[in-house]
């Protein structure tokens, strides 16, 4: 497992403290795979959080842009500007409340090991390009907008969809 997923998940790690359900329920067969699976979702929610987290930082840059270019009096790019805020705001809500536990990627037996790498390969490439690019953002030309956007929007539905294989 890469080296940067591990410390993102380390990061979002929720722990869990034993309490007298869990030492009992570790007791009884089949409780372990349940647990397993709850903390799963709990992961899987933390990282989606986290992620659309990261949007809305760059959702908030966007704002400054469109702050800086109202001083500058370049009314003309102003709509592009704000469609790709509030394309960053969209997505940022199809991260955070797409449905999770629901599906067989919470199973016992679904995903192998390789699956889920490559699960954690499409957060990395997520995560790095929202951080790689949030220092240019303010910067960037409508054309790198526009592909910096695209990008983020591409690596979330190839993600939804990879997943999806497995329901």
């Amino acid at each position: 497992m890469d080296c940067t997923i591990i410390k993102i998940k380390e990061s979002i790690k929720l722990e869990r403290n034993k309490n007298i359900f869990d030492k009992i329920g570790s007791l009884i067969p089949g409780y372990r795979g349940y647990a397993n699976r709850d903390s799963r979702r709990n992961c899987d929610k933390l990282l989606r959080n986290k992620i659309a987290d990261e949007i809305l930082k760059n959702e908030s840059l966007i704002n400054v842009r469109l702050k800086k270019e109202v001083k500058n009096k370049n009314f003309d790019i102003l709509q592009e500007i704000e469609e790709y805020r509030k394309s960053l705001n969209t997505l940022s809500e199809k991260v955070r409340y797409a449905p999770y536990g629901e599906s067989t990627f919470f199973s016992d037996n679904q995903i192998k090991e390789d699956a889920l790498q490559k699960i954690y390969q499409f957060d990395h490439k997520l995560f790095s390009l929202l951080n790689d690019s949030k220092d240019k953002l303010v910067e960037m030309s409508i054309q790198e907008l526009d592909g910096y956007v695209t990008s983020i929007s591409l690596l979330i539905n190839e993600r939804n969809s990879y997943i999806k294989e497995f329901k």
